[in-house]
């Protein structure tokens, strides 16, 4: 049978990695399906922090992180928060998290994550560019900042990794601050700014248009729910969903936080878990943040977008169906407003919208890609955590690989879905 009767590639998943992995396949002469319940981008990717920054290779997991912990949870503006009522449920994953925070496995993580993340820019172009989104991509830098030495030195952990793996960072006086960004609060004393680094403009709207120029090149987008796999041998044959059957020559996995039951059905359990982030958001800002600012304190980031202000961050360890807790999304909006708060009061009430997302959290910080355990057609593509939108373009086009039978362009075994076996 030629490739013209082949049945096509099924992607599962219309977030950003999905959407990018559709992309990349399509250009690689694949006919695609594209199945998701939702609207495309209508998950994380809709309320995350927008950054596309290649520094972003410190894993959540550092020799000394699980230490911090019981003070991030006793500080009520802390930057995670853990249900208590899910801890028995979390408790196996805790464990590897902690596990994954010796010097040896955070040197591993943060390099595998730089060969990941860092050709971010070069592999949206030619994705923008057919979509007419280049101008939804910028790549102005960020500035992080800290109000005390303490929280300076801090960091020098995460700050010297980064530089070990090539990333260059430079110290930035109170003095340079206010001269960068002089909406500022006067509260910073310390500074680092990271040139290697960009931001999309409306994440959301930028997953909407390259799903119309994947339709366009002749993609099919399918808004259903998949319920489970059909295959002979060791080969998936056709993906089922709530109401229909999908035949596939290859699927590829991409449901962020929900990935882990359907690779379950494809032969491989994995530790994900449910990282939960909230953002909130002001529309027309008297004023904004002309790069990104990143509170070192607060772990959140401040971002001007196309919508207005967006401060995302807020790490919550809890179920897929909890409810959220609005107040941690509050608790960004008053540090958000403590950092600029020129933004004005005016009308705050009604310019200002809150989100919560579920972020697909691996205890080492590095994403599942990589062939099913059981069906060599079967790949998978999840796990992101906090770089899902930075890693889509790379992560597509090692799908790709993958799926065309070539070796992928970077080492992929550090993301290997073996690891926990």
């Amino acid at each position: 049978m030629d490739d013209s009767q082949q049945p096509p590639v099924v992607v599962i998943g219309a977030g950003i990695v999905g959407v990018c992995a559709a992309s990349y396949l399509q250009r690689d002469g694949h006919s695609v399906v594209l199945i998701d319940p939702g609207e495309p981008g209508m998950g994380a990717s809709f309320g995350n922090g927008a950054c596309l920054f290649p520094s972003s290779i410190v894993p959540m997991s550092m020799p000394g992180t699980v230490k911090s912990v019981p003070r991030y949870l006793l500080d009520p503006d802390g930057p995670l928060s853990i249900r208590m009522r899910y801890l028995p449920r979390l408790a196996p994953w805790l464990l590897r998290f902690a596990r994954a925070g010796t010097p040896e496995r955070a040197e591993a993580a943060a390099h595998a994550l730089r060969a990941l993340l860092s050709d971010v820019q070069e592999g949206y172009a030619p994705l923008t560019h057919e979509a007419g989104a280049e101008d939804l991509v910028h790549r102005q830098g960020y500035l992080i900042v800290y109000e005390t030495d303490a929280a300076f030195a801090a960091d020098a952990g995460g700050n010297a990794l980064r530089e070990r793996n090539g990333i260059a960072i430079e110290e930035v006086s109170p003095a340079r601050i206010r001269e960068m960004e002089p909406d500022l609060a006067p509260i910073y004393a310390r500074g680092r700014l990271i040139r290697e680094a960009g931001h999309t403009t409306n994440p959301h709207r930028l997953v909407q248009k390259l799903c119309v120029a994947f339709v366009k090149c002749g993609g099919r987008i399918v808004h259903e729910a998949v319920t489970g796999f059909e295959h002979q041998g060791s080969a998936v044959t056709a993906v089922r969903t709530q109401t229909s059957r999908h035949a596939a020559s290859h699927v590829v996995l991409a449901t962020g936080a929900w990935s882990k039951p359907l690779a379950a059905q494809l032969g491989d359990s994995v530790p994900l878990e449910t990282e939960r982030g909230y953002h909130a958001m002001v529309a027309r800002p008297e004023r904004a943040p002309s790069i990104p600012v990143m509170s070192g304190e607060g772990r959140f980031i401040a971002i001007a977008l196309e919508t207005g202000i967006r401060f995302a961050g807020q790490v919550e360890l809890a179920s897929l169906d909890a409810p959220p807790n609005w107040n941690r999304a509050r608790i960004l909006l008053r540090l958000g407003l403590r950092m600029f708060p020129g933004l004005g009061m005016k009308d705050l009430q009604e310019r200002q919208t809150l989100w919560m997302g579920h972020r697909p959290s691996m205890p080492d910080s590095l994403p599942v890609i990589g062939r099913s355990s059981r069906f060599a057609n079967a790949v998978y593509a999840f796990g992101h955590g906090h770089v899902g939108m930075c890693a889509g373009p790379a992560t597509g086009r090692i799908v790709t690989d993958l799926v065309g039978g070539r070796a992928p362009h970077i080492d992929i075994a550090p993301f290997s879905p073996k690891r926990y076996a």
